[in-house]
């Protein structure tokens, strides 16, 4: 669809469909009916997201790309915090209300989506690939060159963008161009390593069974877990906008690599910690695994959530865009399928010993950063290319750019810009 009517309109139709879904949950009589709902709030979900993250990496300012992709997902958390600390508040409500006000407050930001999206432009690159090079150059000289329309960096991205479609359209980009080459083969891979990792390196079990996990520790009581759920959504919100701020400042595989390692870590701890509050009864054990929570949630965030948009809209370039990202959220509806089935399962037949396969799994997850991933800092959408695919991918970024080896592009326009 993103292809076809524009990045805006599967974010429209999303939110649409999010709205029903919550007047479905609001004025539910059944459990099946509310569950309904809520597959199709998830549909809605899904739909928002084949838009929205697509937009907002085509149409940022190439020097903040980075900042304004990480900081779109931290909205992830936002709405966890409010969702979290709302449902704390209608704990006492002896009332329908008590589940109807947080189930109405789901409606509050697809109406404020749907208000301010026609507002937004397209995107630029969209724009081009259908022939509207005039409506893309204003908006580029709008929104990237300061409204100057002699802007050389506008001029730069202009000849960026119809070269590299231009090369895309005449290699007929389709579901097969995936697998039509070493470096597609490269990329679908590092898609499917991203979206699976930021969906089974633990944050499932955290968010998902946070009540099964308090209780065998000894807190078993709902206000107990209901205040612990939203300390906890804060604390990954602040520590998701620490991220967002710091994202230029250090390389991508360096924020991977760091999150991986102390995520493993802090599930090493935990699962020793689970051991001894189970087999030994030790009370400091059970409170040591609520610190180990917030301690994990802190290194999820900084090493998947933030980049688990960010890094694979980077590696691909735009004809592969629209369908990599969904075969993205496609992997990551799969990976919490199967979290969703497994976890419970295992928490309930072997406890605390389901925590060694998370250390391990993780263990694996470092490996694979560490000797497969590739670092993006840096370079714009259509020169990462060349990183993946050589120079023939992009002939003209010796004019743009320069290369140090295999891991980073800088954009010369951009230095300057920063200078200015």
């Amino acid at each position: 669809m993103g292809d076809y009517f524009g990045r805006r309109v599967p974010t429209a139709v999303g939110a649409l469909i999010i709205i029903v879904g919550a007047l479905v949950e609001l004025f539910s009589s059944t459990l099946s009916m509310f569950i309904g709902g809520k597959v199709v709030i998830g549909l809605g979900s899904t739909m928002v997201q084949l838009g929205a993250p697509v937009l907002v990496t085509e149409l940022t300012h190439p020097k903040e790309r980075a900042k304004v992709t990480t900081v779109y997902n931290t909205g992830v958390y936002l709405g966890y915090v409010i969702g979290a600390w709302v449902t704390f508040g209608c704990i006492k409500i002896n009332t329908d209300w008590q589940w109807k006000l947080p189930t109405l407050l789901q409606v509050i930001p697809s109406v404020y989506q749907l208000t301010l999206l026609w507002f937004c432009p397209e995107s630029p690159r969209w724009l081009i690939a259908k022939g509207k090079e005039d409506q893309a150059r204003a908006i580029l000289v709008k929104y990237h060159g300061e409204c100057d329309p002699n802007s050389e960096l506008v001029g730069i991205e202009m000849s960026e963008i119809i070269e590299a479609q231009a090369r895309e359209a005449a290699a007929n980009v389709s579901w097969a161009a995936f697998f039509s080459s070493k470096a597609n083969w490269r990329r679908i891979f590092l898609c499917t390593c991203v979206a699976t990792f930021s969906q089974t390196t633990g944050n499932l079990l955290v968010s998902n069974y946070l009540a099964k996990i308090l209780k065998d520790t000894g807190l078993d009581s709902t206000f107990d877990s209901t205040l612990i759920n939203g300390m906890s959504t804060l604390w990954s919100y602040i520590c998701s906008l620490a991220v967002a701020g710091f994202v230029d400042r250090f390389n991508r595989r360096t924020f991977f690599l760091t999150g991986s390692i102390g995520s493993l870590v802090v599930f090493v701890a935990w699962t020793i910690a689970a051991q001894q509050y189970v087999d030994e009864g030790s009370i400091a054990a059970g409170r040591f695994i609520v610190a180990c929570i917030f301690l994990f949630q802190a290194f999820y965030t900084i090493g998947w959530l933030n980049f688990v948009v960010t890094y694979p809209l980077e590696i691909v370039t735009y004809q592969m865009r629209a369908k990599a990202w969904s075969y993205v959220l496609l992997v990551i509806q799969a990976s919490q399928i199967f979290g969703n089935y497994v976890n419970p399962v295992a928490l309930e037949n072997i406890g605390w010993h389901w925590y060694i396969y998370y250390c391990v799994w993780i263990a694996c997850i470092v490996a694979i950063v560490y000797f497969f991933f590739v670092e993006t800092r840096g370079p714009t959408l259509e020169e990462i290319a060349v990183i993946f695919d050589g120079p023939n991918a992009y002939p003209s970024a010796e004019k743009h750019s320069f290369l140090n080896g295999t891991e980073k592009a800088t954009h010369l326009e951009l230095s300057h810009v920063e200078k200015v």
